[in-house]
């Protein structure tokens, strides 16, 4: 009989344990959901307000080649270009995520990093640089660092955190040759 109290009391004890810890995980999470929804979708707008300053409103978010997008409007009501959620690959660090402005013409406007896990010595300060993101601004159909044949300069020691951010950019341009492909079928 001990060796069955033995087992059971300590079992007991941890599934309460258990049980209590996953209700109140639950609760917080229901509490703190809709908060930080919202401040998601406040830091998507601002993001988005930043790349494409000239727009009144953006359009609801739609996928086209792996991203996701918004239409930009001007006051009266046209589309003056696209807010781009871009993902680039080979950071120092992992993924760089970007918003991207791009315009009618298919040119950047702007670029504004969302995410990224880049050292902050060297690739860290390169996300928070407008000199270097701004190297992206009037780029289309397809970026490239100078060492590959291209115009944009990476930056001396943060080479891959470089290569992720144009790779992020380039993934934005193939989505905008996306959207365009689909607004030109009809299907946008």
């Amino acid at each position: 009989m001990n060796k069955i109290k033995e087992f059971i009391v300590p079992t007991a004890t941890l599934f309460i344990i258990c049980l209590v810890a996953s209700v109140l995980l639950g609760l917080t999470n229901k509490v703190t959901a809709p908060k930080i929804e919202q401040i998601a979708y406040e830091n998507q707008q601002n993001a988005m307000k930043e790349v494409l300053p000239d727009a009144e409103k953006f359009g609801e978010t739609k996928s086209a080649s792996g991203c996701d997008y918004s239409e930009a409007y001007a006051p009266d009501g046209s589309v003056i270009g696209y807010a781009i959620t871009a993902v680039g690959k080979g950071g120092y660090g992992g993924d760089i995520k970007l918003m991207v402005g791009v315009g009618k013409d298919g040119k950047v406007t702007s670029v504004s990093v969302l995410e990224q896990e880049e050292t902050a010595s060297i690739g860290g300060k390169l996300m928070n640089q407008d000199a270097f993101l701004n190297r992206f601004i009037g780029v289309s159909g397809k970026a490239a660092l100078t060492k590959n044949g291209g115009t944009i300069d990476a930056v001396s020691g943060a080479t891959k955190s470089s290569t992720g951010l144009t790779d992020a950019v380039n993934n934005a341009l193939i989505c905008f040759e996306a959207i365009n492909g689909e607004e030109g079928n009809g299907n946008g």
